[in-house]
């Protein structure tokens, strides 16, 4: 195992601080729009404002960032409609993405989560990684407990990310860290560093003793973690089917999670 030579040597996460930034162009469907930025991962995900007045504002689309093109600096994003402060007591606005409307994204990314599968690693990782505000794992395993959702999936992680305003996810897996987007789960960076795993906390590294299960939830969220390394590998490939850096991850190990690898679409 390498000594922990560390976790101050990761590259600082390059997008930390939001993007406040105009749409530039929308598709006539206005399901998709372009910004102009220098740098930015795609995946990120933020929202689109309306300003009316000074004072008054209004979010009118989720977004995403689904391509990038570094060359041109124009980056793609994906819309749909923003359900993160969803209220069915009140009407639905009628707007749509214009020219011209505030594009946040990276929103939240100052306050992370992260998933570990012990606490001396889940200590190590929160002690030399900063920038971040890290939100204890507690609070994720109490929603999860009240979901009667033992076993963690892509909504439990969303919907707790929006209730907390977390814009990060952070899950160490097999040997290696992974930097996820909180809403969409895209793979922002992967960082190969061993720690010893001298236990494993299922499904992940809490002080909760017991995530709750109900008879009337269904479904695979509603039935215990059996194995901590497969479940959390087969996350970021369904939701990374088409990143290199996962691909070359994946096809590396000698553990049987290599098989994920006939899930990737990316040619060889």
């Amino acid at each position: 195992m390498q000594k922990f030579l560390l976790l101050f040597l990761f590259p600082l996460f390059l997008y930390a601080a939001e993007l406040h930034l105009p749409v530039q162009s929308v598709s006539d469907n206005a399901k998709s729009a372009t910004v102009n930025v220098k740098q930015i991962a795609k995946g990120v995900h933020g929202f689109v404002v309306r300003h009316f007045t000074n004072d008054h504002s209004v979010i009118v689309a989720d977004a995403f960032v689904s391509e990038f093109d570094a060359a041109a600096g124009v980056a793609t994003l994906t819309l749909s409609k923003y359900e993160g402060l969803k209220q069915n007591s009140l009407p639905d606005g009628n707007w749509h993405v214009q020219v011209g409307d505030e594009v946040i994204l990276a929103f939240g990314y100052s306050r992370a989560l992260l998933l570990a599968p012990n606490d001396d690693i889940y200590h190590i990782i929160t002690k030399n990684i900063r920038g971040v505000e890290w939100v204890h794992p507690d609070n994720f395993a109490t929603y999860l407990s009240y979901h009667a959702h033992p076993t963690p999936f892509k909504e439990d992680i969303s919907g707790y990310c929006t209730l907390a305003e977390i814009g990060l996810l952070y899950t160490y897996v097999n040997n290696a860290l992974f930097t996820l987007d909180c809403q969409t789960m895209s793979l922002i960076q992967l960082t190969p560093v061993e720690f010893e795993e001298k236990s494993v906390k299922l499904p992940f590294y809490s002080r909760v003793e017991e995530i709750a299960t109900s008879w009337w939830v269904w479904g695979a969220a509603s039935r215990p973690l059996e194995a901590y390394d497969p479940h959390y590998l087969e996350l970021l490939v369904e939701y990374n089917s088409e990143s290199k850096p996962l691909y070359n991850y994946i096809n590396k190990l000698t553990t049987s999670e290599q098989k994920l690898i006939k899930k990737f679409k990316i040619e060889e």
